[in-house]
């Protein structure tokens, strides 16, 4: 039997979930997105990310959703936001998606198609901000990471690597 990790006093219906998304920015500033395969932004634009598993850190998750959703290695650069979505699909058990977005660069691999991923694509952040088919929870992380970029804030944020 599972032992709650909070009170019952605090415990609410519903679920809390974190994840990660990574900017990827390639040739003439160009950010990678997938083409969402899989819940809760099945047949969408998306940044490549997912789910954190409870014995991994936040930057350890970024490196292997990348890898499982693209093939590509990579190594976190920077911290854009945090980000709420809330999903609304079962009414009797709401979502709450907490994404902590980051900047990540190529470090090897290669693209490749998945289950998760099955297209992907290379838009400049206009372009992806003004598309209807990529969720705003992304279009907010792609903002802040077009601001930040302009001030040059997202390339110095630096933080210590845990777990290696």
């Amino acid at each position: 039997m599972r032992k709650s990790v909070m009170s019952q006093r605090d415990a609410s219906r519903g679920d809390v979930l974190a994840s990660v998304a990574a900017v990827i920015h390639g040739e003439n500033h160009k950010i990678l997105l997938v083409w969402e395969g899989d819940t809760p932004y099945h047949e969408g634009w998306v940044l490549p990310g997912g789910y954190v598993k409870p014995e991994e850190t936040m930057e350890q998750a970024v490196s292997r959703e990348v890898r499982e959703e693209t093939g590509l290695e990579v190594t976190v650069t920077g911290l854009i936001g945090v980000y709420d979505d809330f999903i609304t699909e079962n009414k009797d058990w709401p979502v709450h998606h907490v994404i902590i977005g980051y900047t990540a660069e190529i470090i090897g691999g290669g693209l490749t198609v998945t289950r998760e991923s099955m297209e992907y694509a290379w838009m400049d952040a206009e372009e992806a901000l003004g598309s209807a088919r990529i969720p705003d929870v992304f279009k907010r992380t792609i903002g802040d990471f077009k601001k930040r970029r302009g001030s040059r804030l997202v390339s110095r944020l630096r933080w210590p690597r845990y777990g290696r």
